[in-house]
């Protein structure tokens, strides 16, 4: 007798279908900014042009690698759901991840003018450059357009859902 048949494990109610697209895309995306950067770096790009296509693939890389972990953690629940008709996924999270992606765009900011400031090697334009335009750029997304607020939240909202 099969003692294991009713069993639900977190690997059968992971949603693979899901993450082979974007696996695709995205990790091909991250292997076209790391591809980048070693392009710029052997034509003989500013040191901080190469950083930033790392920092993007790394990004995209990211991302993907959240949305791996977001995928697991939502099946730990669905098998938990499962097996306990009593288990719901919580509630709430939002203003918490709210808060947390905005203090992010403002670290990005604060990072910025001190690359600007104390980064030796820049000419006076790449300088005013990384105290003027990234700043107010950035300041866009948590004021003109409430994307870094409103992205966070959803993100902390679906980190919420996800935990047992």
């Amino acid at each position: 007798m099969n003692y294991r048949a009713n069993v639900e494990t977190t690997s059968s109610h992971m949603k693979w279908g899901l993450l082979a697209p974007a696996t695709v895309i995205l990790g091909g995306a991250g292997v076209v900014f790391i591809g980048g950067a070693q392009e710029a770096a052997q034509n003989g790009a500013p040191p901080w042009g190469v950083a930033l296509f790392l920092v993007g693939g790394l990004a995209i890389w990211g991302f993907l690698a959240l949305l791996y972990v977001l995928n697991w953690r939502a099946a730990r629940v669905r098998a938990a759901m499962a097996r306990n008709a009593f288990i719901t996924p919580r509630k709430g999270g939002f203003w918490k991840g709210a808060l947390i992606g905005t203090l992010l765009v403002v670290a990005l900011q604060v990072v910025s003018v001190l690359i600007g400031l104390f980064y030796p090697g820049l000419n006076e334009d790449e300088r005013n450059f990384f105290i003027g335009v990234p700043p107010v750029f950035l300041t866009a997304l948590y004021t003109v357009f409430p994307i870094a607020p409103l992205l966070g939240g959803l993100l902390g909202k679906m980190w919420r859902a996800t935990s047992i």
